[in-house]
């Protein structure tokens, strides 16, 4: 299941760094078979078990703009959560989803884009910043791959004595679209730096970039003292470039983790029992354009205050601060990119269906069928279908 929301953390990339789309060679990188076998649920799994979802959308409570879409299983509740005092220009903001089983056990929690900058010193006689710069509204962190975001996750942040029990290496087609990425976002910043800061004497040079992946199971130790086992995953890309004025030299590592997804549960065997479940909220799951113009435009206005010396701590976001940004939206300048459906179909061996209302949505191929009664969707075999209920066709 870690595996099938990786084409939806590739796009929540390309969102956070402002690139449109991969290089047209991705398309090329690998065969649906490639992943198939690694996609197989295991012996005992319930995927292939029927399931009941509804469609919901969660919005953020305190500025009452929508966030994400998803379909959510039956019997499950989800609640929404932001911060609009994240430090960042680029991700003002980040939203917390959280979904919890019927009886408690198991908890999917999902996270926006969030971006951090390593600045270092070239003449290394200064340790790296480390922390929050209400004055440049920069939250300063040393580089950590996916690996060791997770790693920092949960030993922090979700919980302590984190601990890798099982590890899904990352797959040649994945890395190499990652890499691809993480050049073009190399290019855009250079480009847009040398346009912008050229005529002032500044010269830029690009350096590297890398895109890493992690897909893990971890056993943890949760705020409540207990142990937890969880399924996560995250993609994290990181670019290097140094400028000069002439006179010093600095190097500025900046480096996004889009959303990351923790499936978290008190044992394996129930991580199992609500493996389908998670996986239809996962597949599911789409950030919606209006948040995203929210933050770019709450993003700017931060800029532009910055830029006027108006460097004092920057206001919550508010309701009807949202609403003023809210009045330029124009949803044709943020329709999703078709490539990211397909090539989510594609790698992970989704289908997509036609709903009644003209919409879609997408179920694993091992589902033998989809069905749909007013706002109420099936995942699974024919014969255990309900009785009077629509059969949907694949697009």
């Amino acid at each position: 299941m870690i595996r099938r929301f990786c084409m939806a953390l590739l796009c929540a990339v390309l969102t956070a760094i402002g690139i449109g789309a991969l290089p047209p060679t991705s398309a090329c990188a690998v065969s649906p078979s490639d992943l198939a076998r690694q996609l197989e649920p295991a012996q005992g799994e319930s995927a292939l078990d029927g399931v009941f979802g509804s469609p919901v959308t969660l919005t953020d409570p305190s500025t009452g703009v929508a966030v994400l879409d998803t379909l959510l299983p039956q019997g499950w509740t989800a609640q929404l959560q932001t911060n609009w005092n994240f430090v960042s220009t680029v991700n003002p903001c980040l939203a917390v989803a959280d979904f919890v089983s019927p009886d408690g056990q198991a908890e999917l929690l999902i996270q926006t884009s969030q971006d951090y900058l390593e600045s270092v010193d070239n003449t290394g006689l200064l340790p790296s910043r480390e922390g929050s710069d209400l004055t440049t509204y920069v939250t300063y962190l040393s580089y950590k791959n996916a690996g060791e975001f997770l790693d920092l996750c949960f030993n922090s942040v979700l919980g302590t004595a984190g601990v890798v029990i099982q590890e899904t290496p990352v797959d040649s087609s994945v890395q190499s679209m990652l890499q691809q990425v993480a050049k073009a976002y190399l290019d855009s910043q250079v480009s847009g730096f040398q346009s912008l800061a050229g005529p002032y004497g500044y010269t830029v040079w690009p350096g590297g970039s890398e895109g890493t992946a992690a897909y893990r199971r971890y056993r943890f130790t949760a705020s409540d003292g207990n142990l937890y086992v969880a399924d996560a995953l995250c993609l994290c890309i990181c670019i290097e470039y140094t400028t000069s004025n002439g006179y010093s030299l600095t190097t500025d590592r900046p480096w996004t983790v889009p959303m990351t997804a923790f499936y978290i549960a008190p044992d394996e065997a129930t991580l199992d029992k609500y493996m389908a479940q998670a996986s239809m909220i996962l597949d599911n799951c789409v950030q919606r354009n209006e948040f995203i113009h929210l933050k770019q435009a709450y993003g700017s206005d931060i800029r532009n205050r910055i830029m006027k010396q108006q460097t004092q701590q920057i206001a919550l976001m508010t309701e009807a601060q949202a609403q003023t940004y809210m009045n330029d939206y124009d949803a044709s300048a943020y329709t999703s990119d078709e490539w990211a459906n397909d090539w989510s179909d594609y790698l992970y061996d989704q289908q997509e269906y036609a709903t009644l209302d003209g919409g879609s949505i997408k179920a694993s191929t091992a589902y033998d069928a989809v069905y749909q009664s007013g706002d109420e969707f099936y995942f699974g075999s024919v014969g255990s279908a309900p009785e009077g209920w629509t059969q949907l066709t694949p697009n």
